[in-house]
């Protein structure tokens, strides 16, 4: 029996889980349009076929994680705000979004972003067509998404002055925390 005709995953909601986690790994470091059926179903630890039995295609795979990091993005905003930045090993759904190629109207990022405008609008009595805040808004998400598309690339340029990982992600979100409270001044 192949590796692959073996599944070490069972059940229905275990096998959708391990795809979408096994999306959400593969797009944090490559466009879904380079990752096969195949190497999804192997980093997930199941089966090829289950794809298209829980799913369909793995492209609707890539899109119910598309969904879940966006829902999770929103959470996190609507309660903390979007400062101070995620340093988090969770900052990896960042990079999800970094590696999509976003070609129509309804991609998640816009999405998320109006969800955020309105989010944050609601919670500092402003009006979603205040331009500071829509700027805000916007520097905010650079500032996340950049972090979240190059935390490896900033820790590997910054290798060879000994900086402690947790420590650096410390400093990061509480410049941000600085950032966001000064934004009103």
């Amino acid at each position: 029996m192949s590796d692959e005709s073996r599944s070490s995953v069972r059940g229905p909601e275990a096998v959708r889980r391990s795809l979408i986690d096994a999306a959400l790994q593969l797009m944090s470091m490559r466009s879904p349009r380079q990752i096969s059926g195949r190497e999804l179903a192997k980093t997930a630890g199941v089966n090829y076929g289950l794809i298209h039995h829980y799913f369909g295609s793995k492209d609707a795979v890539f899109a119910a994680a598309v969904t879940e990091a966006t829902e999770e993005m929103a959470r996190r905003w609507a309660v903390a705000g979007l400062l101070p930045l995620n340093t988090s090993d969770e900052a990896a759904s960042y990079r999800t979004f970094s590696k999509l190629e976003l070609e129509d109207d309804d991609s998640p990022v816009k999405d998320l972003l109006e969800r955020i405008v309105v989010g944050q609008a609601e919670a500092q009595g402003r009006e979603t067509t205040d331009k500071d805040l829509l700027a805000e808004v916007a520097l905010c998400a650079a500032l996340q998404f950049g972090w979240g598309a190059f935390e490896p690339e900033i820790i590997g340029g910054l290798a060879s002055y000994e900086i402690d990982l947790q420590d650096l992600r410390d400093r990061v979100s509480k410049l941000s925390m600085r950032l966001a409270n000064g934004r009103h001044a």
